[in-house]
């Protein structure tokens, strides 16, 4: 029995070592996105472009008003007063 321990340790090493390099827990694979599906690139893509809407402030951002570049001036001093006079009495 002692004689055969050195033969049993070398294949029982043998085999661990086939064991631990080809067994793998099944895992669930992707079968294909389908129609529709996105890529990885696709997405970084999408990503960057809502970055640079935000960083160039969306529509939704206040805004500074535009300087005005006609020759024309705004409305009167005088009726823009009694504009608000007549706001005020609503």
């Amino acid at each position: 029995m002692l004689d055969l321990m050195p033969q049993i340790g070398s294949v029982s090493a043998i085999l661990a070592c086939y064991l631990v390099l080809t067994w793998r827990p099944r895992r669930p694979q992707h079968a294909g996105g389908g129609e529709g599906a996105l890529t990885v690139w696709q997405l970084v893509a999408h990503v960057e472009a809502e970055r640079r809407q935000r960083e160039s402030g969306g529509r939704h951002r206040l805004r500074e008003p535009a300087e005005s570049t006609s020759d024309c001036p705004g409305l009167p001093q005088e009726l823009q007063q009694r504009v608000l006079d007549g706001l005020r009495r609503l």
